[in-house]
């Protein structure tokens, strides 16, 4: 994966997957660390960081702790 676009003011991220997952439609998958979602739907609904947020925190040099959800600790 590799972030194509990015706003670190409004912590939005484009991330764009390499190798899609079979079964999945779209390559590229939209991170809004701010609000706490992405395009995936993982990290919303399970609060659960899925690869998508776990790659933006990193290319963005950001603590992934931080979205860490309560009932994961």
């Amino acid at each position: 994966m590799r972030v194509t676009h990015y706003d670190r003011i409004a912590s939005v991220f484009v991330m764009e997957e390499l190798k899609p997952f079979e079964g999945w439609g779209q390559g590229s998958f939209c991170v809004w660390l701010s609000t706490g979602t992405c395009d995936c739907g993982l990290f919303q609904s399970l609060y659960f960081l899925c690869r998508h947020v776990l790659d933006t925190c990193a290319t963005a040099s950001v603590e992934c702790g931080t979205y860490v959800h309560p009932v994961y600790m």
